[in-house]
């Protein structure tokens, strides 16, 4: 076998792009050429140098198998795309929660409305826009419900989870680092925690301690939604893998 067939074979049917695969059979080809060369220089003949370099890489179905193994969820080319798809995220999660014209325009209400308080000489007044009591918004939603929309409801708490579930999704999937729950975990919250300062001091929206655990609960979502999508991913590539080594054995 030429080594150009031996490595085709091995490179074709990784789990990555076209050019990711480009890239390893590039690489490959080039390690046991260098290998065949080595042993013309101790003496073997091209042909007997070549079946011999195959054969100290391994067979074709082993070596796929542990390169398809080593591969990472997504490839450097892949990879491209959703790091800009996450710097659009994080764009869009600032417009919505700190850049909006429509949050600039509230908060002319807000500040009037404080100073009117304060100015009557009712400063408990001016923390209406502020919740610092765990679950105090959640149970008011549940049990005066009549006195909220559907839509509000949905909006503030679906909407509060689904705003963070790309976080727990994405950071993972890009960093192999962020793939611990814990690590997820304290990212939302601190990320969460500065948004709420941040609408808090520029009076851009109100303190809500349950918006944070509603945005963490989202960042965790999103990282069972990448625990579940890695396993699927691996689960698959080892049945390629197996299937590959039963058809070459």
């Amino acid at each position: 076998m030429k080594l150009e067939e031996y490595v085709d074979q091995v490179v074709n049917g990784l789990p990555c792009s076209r050019r990711e695969k480009q890239d390893v059979k590039d690489e490959l080809l080039d390690h046991v050429t260098s290998m065949k060369q080595e042993l013309m220089e101790e003496g073997y003949a091209e042909q007997e140098a070549a079946a011999l370099a195959i054969q100290r890489f391994g067979p074709v179905a082993e070596l796929k198998s542990q390169l398809a193994a080593s591969m990472p969820l997504i490839d450097k080319y892949v990879r491209k795309w959703v790091l800009a798809l996450f710097g659009l995220y994080v764009a869009a999660c600032s417009y919505l929660l700190l850049l909006s014209p429509d949050r600039w325009h509230r908060r002319r209400f807000t500040l009037e409305w404080k100073e009117r308080m304060l100015r009557h000489g009712a400063p408990e007044y001016t923390y209406i826009f502020q919740n610092t009591k765990p679950m105090r918004t959640l149970f008011d939603y549940v049990f005066h419900y009549e006195h909220y929309s559907a839509y509000t409801i949905a909006y503030n708490l679906l909407g509060n989870i689904a705003l963070f579930m790309p976080l727990g999704l994405l950071l993972p999937l890009l960093f192999a680092s962020f793939r611990n729950r814990h690590r997820v975990f304290f990212t939302a919250l601190f990320a969460s925690l500065a948004i709420e300062f941040l609408q808090f001091w520029l009076a851009l929206g109100s303190f809500d301690v349950d918006d944070l655990l509603l945005n963490v609960l989202g960042g965790l979502c999103g990282y069972g939604l990448f625990r579940a999508g890695a396993a699927f991913v691996y689960r698959q590539r080892s049945r390629e893998a197996d299937k590959s080594f039963s058809t070459l054995s």
